[in-house]
C-alpha cells in the first residue's frame, strides 16, 4: 500500500509540474518581451579576455556624467565585483543616476546587507525574474540571462561575461576564462537601451526616467541588428541564420544542446557543402551539460562537422559566424535553456572585416583546443553513455 501511495504522489507531482510548465509557456507566449530591432549602425570593440574588458568598463563608469544602466545575470560580491560596485557607488554619490539589475537566481548569494549598502549610496537595485506564483516552476526556469550596460545613453556593452573573479581568470578551478563581449557606440546603443528599460519596467514598474536616456547618436561604420528573445523566437532566428549559410558556419558555445530542428539544419548545411566548425569547452561548469552535449555530436561528426574542445581554461563564449561576413555576439548559449526559457539578447553585425577580426581570435582559441574525431568519440568510456542519455532526457532544464 505504501508503494502505491508513493507512486500516486509522484504521478500527482509530475502532473502538477507539467501543468505549470504548459500554462506558464502559454501565458508568457503573449507576455514575454521579444523584439528584433530594425538594422541600424554602430561601431564595436571586440573583447575576448576579462581584464581589458573590465578595465575599459570601469573607465567608462568613472567618466559617466548622467546615467549608468547595468544588467547582468551574475554579479558576485568578490574582488572584481567589489571594484565594479564601488565604482557604481562613487558615481551614484556624485549624482549620476545608477540602476543595477541582476537575475534573482543567477545572483542568489547577493545578500540584503550588500543591497542596502548600494541603495544607501543612491543606486537603484532590482532583482529580475523572482520566482513566484502563478507558474512557479516555469518562472523558476525563465532566467534573465541578458548582460547589458548602457552609459550616458552613448556607450553600450553586450556579451557573455558576467561580473565575478572567474571571468578574469582568478578561479583556480577553471583557470583562463575565454568569453566574447562587445563595447558599442553609435545608433545601435539606443536598441540596447530599449531592452534595458523594458526589463527595468517589468522588475520595478518604472515606466520612464527623469532624465534623457536617448541622446542623439551618430551613425557608425558597422551594420548592426539587436535581437531580444525570451524563449520563443530564438530557435527561429538561429534556424534562419544557419539556413542562409552558403560557405561556412562557426558556432561558439559553452553548452551544445540543440533542438531537433537546429540539429537537422546543421546536417542539411553539411549536405549542401557548408563547412561547420563548433568550439566547446573541455571542462564542464554544470552537471550533465557536457554529457548531454555528447548525445548530439555523433551525427554531426559523422557528417563532417569539426568539433573543437578548448582545454586551456574554460570556454564560455557565445557567438555564431556565417559565411565570414556575419557575426553574432550573444548572451545565449546554443542549448535548449537559452532557446526555450531564458531571456537573451544578441547583436548581429554584418561586416566582413569585423567578422574576420572575430574569426581570427576564434581560430587562436581553436589552436589550443583538441579536435574531437569520430574515433575519439567512439572511445569515450562506456559508463559515460547512460549519463549522456540522462542528460539528453533532462536537456531542457540543464
Amino acid at each position: 500500500m505504501t508503494a502505491w501511495i508513493i507512486l500516486l504522489v509522484i504521478i500527482v507531482i509530475v502532473l502538477l509540474v507539467s501543468l505549470d510548465l504548459y500554462m506558464g509557456k502559454k501565458y508568457f507566449s503573449t507576455h514575454a518581451f521579444e523584439r528584433s530591432f530594425d538594422q541600424t549602425s554602430g561601431d564595436a570593440t571586440f573583447y575576448h579576455d576579462g581584464e581589458p574588458l573590465f578595465d575599459q568598463l570601469l573607465t567608462d563608469i568613472q567618466q559617466a556624467s548622467s546615467s549608468i544602466h547595468m544588467m547582468f545575470f551574475i554579479v558576485k560580491n568578490d574582488k572584481i565585483g567589489q571594484r565594479v560596485l564601488q565604482a557604481l557607488k562613487a558615481k551614484a554619490e556624485q549624482g549620476v543616476s545608477v540602476f543595477l539589475l541582476t537575475d534573482r537566481l543567477g545572483s542568489y548569494p547577493f545578500d540584503q546587507t550588500s543591497i542596502q549598502m548600494l541603495e544607501k549610496s543612491g543606486i537603484r537595485f532590482y532583482f529580475l525574474n523572482k520566482p513566484r506564483f502563478p507558474f512557479f516552476i516555469y518562472r523558476l526556469n525563465m532566467r534573465n540571462h541578458r548582460k547589458i550596460t548602457v552609459i550616458d545613453g552613448k556607450i553600450g556593452y553586450i556579451g557573455g561575461f558576467n561580473i565575478g573573479d572567474e571571468y578574469v581568470g582568478k578561479n583556480g578551478r577553471f583557470g583562463i576564462w575565454k568569453d566574447y563581449h562587445l563595447r558599442m557606440t553609435g545608433q545601435v546603443v539606443a536598441d540596447l537601451q530599449h531592452v534595458f528599460l523594458n526589463d527595468l519596467y517589468r522588475s520595478s514598474g518604472i515606466q520612464q526616467l527623469q532624465y534623457e536616456v536617448f541622446p542623439a547618436l551618430e551613425p557608425g561604420t558597422l551594420q548592426c541588428t539587436t535581437r531580444a528573445t525570451a524563449g520563443f523566437s530564438l530557435e527561429a532566428l538561429f534556424l534562419h541564420d544557419i539556413q542562409q549559410a552558403k560557405q561556412h558556419i562557426t558556432i561558439c558555445t559553452p553548452y551544445f544542446i540543440p533542438s531537433a530542428p537546429l540539429l537537422t539544419a546543421l546536417l542539411e548545411a553539411r549536405k549542401r557543402g557548408v563547412t561547420v566548425d563548433i568550439i566547446l569547452p573541455m571542462k564542464a561548469d554544470h552537471p550533465l551539460v557536457k554529457e548531454a552535449g555528447f548525445h548530439y555530436l555523433k551525427d554531426l561528426i559523422a557528417a563532417g562537422c569539426v568539433v573543437y574542445r578548448f582545454y586551456k581554461g574554460f570556454y564560455h563564449a557565445k557567438a555564431i559566424l556565417i559565411d565570414h561576413s556575419r557575426c553574432m555576439i550573444s548572451t545565449a548559449n546554443f542549448d535548449k535553456r537559452s532557446l526555450f526559457f531564458n531571456e537573451e539578447v544578441d547583436v548581429a553585425i554584418d561586416d566582413p572585416a569585423f567578422t574576420a577580426h572575430v574569426e581570427e581570435k576564434i581560430r587562436e582559441h581553436m589552436a589550443v583546443s583538441e579536435r574531437l574525431t569520430e574515433e575519439e568519440y567512439k572511445k569515450r568510456p562506456l559508463l559515460m553513455r547512460p549519463i549522456e542519455w540522462i542528460g539528453a532526457l533532462f536537456s531542457y532544464f540543464l
